[in-house]
C-alpha cells in the first residue's frame, strides 16, 4: 500500500476540473464520478469518497438520480481464493473522523436502467441520503472510461482537509461494441460490477437467449457462469454459480420451459466446448450458488445470499 502521500501527488497532478466536491455539515462529498460506460450500456458505476469530519458515525442509506431507473449501494467481495462476489449493501457506515472511499473493486454506487447516453465531461444532477445529515445534493461528474488506478493507495490515511478525490476508474468494457448489443451490454455490467483493477475480468462466452443469458467469467485464473435476465430497466445479473448453469434442470428452476431449458443449455455447452477444456474446467470450479438479483424486485429481493449447492 502506498503512503497517503502517494494519494496527495495524484490529486495535485490531476485535472482541476476534475477535484470537485460538495460540504455539507461536516459531511465532504468528495468528487462523485461515473466512468464513461460503453455505448448503449444499461448500466454503470458511481464512485466518491466520503469525510466524515464530526464527532458522530452516519450512514449512507439511498442515492438518487434521474440518470438511472435505480441507483443501489453495492460492494465487491472476494474470497480466499480470489473469486468476486458482488452484494447490495443497506447502508455504508461513515465513522467519525474518517474518509470512506467507493471505489472499482470495492464499495460502489451501481446505476441500473441509464435513461440515456453518459458522456465524458457531463454533470449528472443526483443525491445522497445519510442518516443523520439527510439529503445532500450533488453531481457525478462522468470521467474517462479509463482513469488513474488508485488500488495500492492507503485510504484509511486520507487528509480529510483535502478537497479533491483521486478519481479511479476502471473500463466498464471495450469502446468497440456497437449500441444495443447485448452481449456488449452483458459484458459491461460485469464488469461494472466485479472487475478489479489488480485482478482484471474477462467475460466470455456469453450465450443470449431472448431475455435470459448466461456468461461466462474468469478472474485471476478462478471463474465461474452468471445467469442474467433482461426487464425493462435491463439486464441484471440474478444468480452466479458453476456447473449448474449448463443443466436444463436449473434452468426451469430458474423459470425456463424445458424446451427453452434444453435449447439454453445446449447452446452454453456448445459455445463453451469451441473454447475449451481449460476454459470449462475454470467456470466449473466455482462452487456453490451467489443469489444476486435486482435489488427491490419481487421475486429478486435476496440480494448477496449464498446456497451451499456444493458444485
Amino acid at each position: 500500500m502506498k503512503h497517503v502521500l502517494g494519494l496527495l501527488a495524484a490529486l495535485f497532478l490531476a485535472p482541476a476540473a476534475l477535484a470537485h466536491g460538495v460540504t455539507h455539515g461536516t459531511i465532504e462529498i468528495i468528487h462523485p464520478n461515473i466512468p464513461q460506460p460503453v455505448a448503449g450500456a444499461k448500466s454503470a458505476a458511481g464512485y466518491m469518497g466520503i469525510s466524515n469530519n464530526g464527532t458522530e458515525a452516519d450512514r449512507l442509506i439511498g442515492v438518487e438520480t434521474a440518470a438511472a431507473a435505480s441507483a443501489m449501494l453495492h460492494t465487491t467481495e472476494f474470497a480466499a481464493d480470489g473469486v468476486a462476489s458482488m452484494k447490495h449493501l443497506p447502508a455504508v457506515e461513515i465513522p467519525a473522523g474518517e474518509t470512506i472511499v467507493l471505489e472499482p473493486g470495492g464499495m460502489h454506487i451501481m446505476l441500473m436502467g441509464l435513461t440515456g447516453p453518459l458522456t465524458e465531461g457531463d454533470m449528472v444532477p443526483g443525491a445522497l441520503i445519510f442518516e443523520k445529515a439527510g439529503r445532500i445534493e450533488i453531481e457525478f461528474m462522468v470521467d474517462p472510461p479509463g482513469g488513474q488506478d488508485h488500488s495500492q493507495m492507503d485510504h484509511s490515511q486520507m487528509d480529510h482537509g483535502q478537497t479533491g478525490a483521486d478519481h479511479a476508474a476502471h473500463a466498464d468494457g471495450p469502446m468497440s461494441m456497437p449500441e444495443g448489443d447485448d452481449a456488449a451490454q452483458i459484458e459491461a455490467l460485469l464488469k461494472a460490477q466485479f472487475d478489479n483493477p489488480e485482478a482484471p475480468l474477462t467475460v466470455a462466452p456469453i450465450v443470449v437467449q431472448g431475455s435470459v443469458a448466461v456468461a461466462g467469467w474468469s478472474q485471476d485464473g478462478k471463474g465461474g457462469r452468471a445467469f442474467l435476465r433482461r426487464d425493462d430497466h435491463g439486464w441484471f445479473v440474478e444468480v452466479c454459480s458453476g456447473a449448474s448453469l449448463v443443466q436444463p434442470a436449473t434452468f426451469v428452476a430458474m423459470g425456463l420451459s424445458q424446451a427453452e431449458a434444453e435449447t439454453l443449455a445446449a447452446a452454453v455447452n456448445g459455445a463453451e466446448a469451441s473454447a475449451g477444456a481449460e476454459l470449462i474446467a475454470r467456470l466449473n470450479a466455482f462452487e456453490g450458488t451467489v443469489t444476486i438479483g435486482r435489488a427491490g424486485m419481487e421475486g429478486h429481493g435476496h440480494a448477496g445470499h449464498t446456497h451451499g449447492t456444493g458444485n
